[in-house]
């Protein structure tokens, strides 16, 4: 008897640490294609966003440190600057159009409940 209580708790124990596995999975698949193309691209824009923000702060600590000249400096910086310009666009448009979906959804649902 003692046997079958311990066993019974081992498997609860074991459906509940890999319950996140499964459920989890399923709810990002299911978030994936109802986002669809744009969330992810969105997610690649935020995160290149980042990525020129901090090395547009690595380039100013290294002009700082005297391991840049004002030319140079002035030059990367110019180049980051316009690509931190083109991704902040990006991303406005990308949540543009998504608050205009989200917009467009809402309007069916206030039209189907009258």
């Amino acid at each position: 008897m003692a046997i079958l209580i311990a066993l019974g708790i081992a498997l609860a124990v074991a459906a509940f640490v890999a319950a996140p596995l499964f459920f989890g999975t399923a709810q990002t698949a299911r978030a994936t294609a109802g986002d669809g193309q744009a969330s992810l691209e969105l997610e690649d824009l935020l995160a290149e966003k980042e990525t020129v923000y901090a090395a547009i702060q690595e380039l100013d600590f290294d002009f700082k440190s005297g391991k840049l000249s004002e030319e140079d400096h002035q030059g990367l910086r110019q180049r980051y600057e316009e690509r931190a310009a083109f991704l902040l666009k990006a991303v406005d448009d990308l949540q543009a159009a998504a608050g205009k979906s989200d917009t467009t959804r809402k309007a069916r649902r206030e039209k189907r409940r009258g």
